[in-house]
């Protein structure tokens, strides 16, 4: 109860009353709509090139929004053809000209709900309590994101400084959702802190010294528009590296502590150094195991990228010099560096500050 009551008292803080207040600006020119019959369908040039496009000219009865129940003819030349009874968004545009209608991407809510219902069922039946608590922290977490981290960037505020903050209420809320308040979580927390905290620096001097635009993205373009040069990019950049990895911190951290403990416990009689080294090789083959984890997170997140790229005949080292690519880079790198300090300095912490179940407070502190 302690550790719910302090998560809701840490995402109070961060909501602002105008956040929740705020309607959706759009209401008027987004809605949904079904496709009754598509009433002709083929192909057409593209102008200006060789290529060609699909297009289709759909019926359509407008069933969420503000003209619910109409039914109008639309022309859909979006990348995704529609069948009858699809479910999709409609955009609609008023101009001098008149009202224009446009097919927007398909409705996959039912999708995403279905395949976030079966990720909550195979965690809770395979993690159990903890699993269920792991669950309701990564909310909270996303929350915090939402309501918490975003506003305050978009304020203007020290992107570096904002993310360090919330990475570490993040960590914070995490940690004791899921473990509850007692002596290894504080050490496991206190591990990764400091593991952020030296990230940070190394990410700072990799991005400072790379030369960074934080140009790399297209939305990241449009977001300089959007606040007229007011964010500073490789700061938000840099902050973005180091959301990025709280989650993998909280992992090693966490198991480093509690091998630490369970080696204490499985045999009291074993001097801090021997429990040092012991926790140690299991650190060394968890962290081993892990340290693909961000490479290959990013690889696939970029793959298309990757694919338009092998398809150059650039040289593979101008490609790597290449912002886009050496943002990942950087990324993967500092995230790597924070994922070793971590489990060493958990580990070290947790040698120092705990120990046999007989002198340890397990329970709270």
């Amino acid at each position: 109860m302690k550790s719910f009551l302090f998560s809701l008292l840490v995402l109070a803080t961060c909501i602002p009353t105008s956040v929740l207040a705020a309607e959706p600006s759009f209401a008027d020119s987004v809605m949904r709509a079904r496709v009754l019959s598509v009433e002709s369908a083929g192909e057409r040039a593209v102008a200006g090139t060789d290529l060609s496009e699909a297009f289709q000219r759909l019926s359509v009865e407008v069933i969420e929004g503000a003209q619910k129940g109409e039914i109008l003819e639309v022309e859909n030349n979006a990348p995704t053809a529609l069948s009858v009874g699809d479910v999709f968004y409609l955009h609609k545009v008023s101009d001098e000209f008149g009202t224009q209608y446009a097919v927007g991407e398909p409705d996959r809510r039912w999708v995403l709900f279905g395949l976030a219902g079966l990720f909550v069922l195979v965690t809770v039946v395979a993690a159990g309590k903890a699993g269920a608590l792991s669950l309701l922290s990564l909310v909270l977490s996303f929350l915090i994101i939402i309501y918490g981290l975003v506003p305050a960037l978009s304020s203007g505020g020290d992107p570096v400084l904002i993310s360090v903050f919330f990475a570490i209420v993040m960590l914070a809320v995490a940690m004791i959702m899921t473990h509850g308040l007692n002596r290894a979580m504080w050490v496991a927390l206190a591990g990764s802190i400091v593991a952020l905290v030296f990230a940070a620096v190394v990410a700072h001097i990799a991005v400072a010294l790379a030369n960074l635009s934080g140009f790399a993205s297209d939305e990241t373009v449009f977001l300089n528009f959007a606040t007229d040069g007011a964010i500073n990019l490789p700061a938000l950049l840099l902050g973005g590296i180091l959301v990025g990895i709280v989650g993998i911190l909280n992992d090693v951290s966490v198991s480093q502590v509690h091998t630490v403990i369970e080696i204490s416990d499985a045999n009291p009689a074993l001097t801090k150094k021997e429990v040092l080294t012991r926790a140690m090789r299991v650190g060394q083959e968890h962290m081993g195991a892990v340290v693909n984890t961000l490479p290959l997170a990013y690889a696939g997140a970029s793959l298309p990228l990757l694919l338009l790229f092998f398809g150059s005949d650039a040289s593979p080292l101008f490609i790597l010099n290449r912002e886009i690519f050496a943002v990942e880079l950087i990324r993967t790198f500092a995230g790597g560096i924070g994922l070793m300090c971590s489990g060493v300095i958990a580990t070290l912490l947790a040698v120092m500050f705990t120990g046999p179940a007989r002198h340890r407070d397990r329970i709270a502190i």
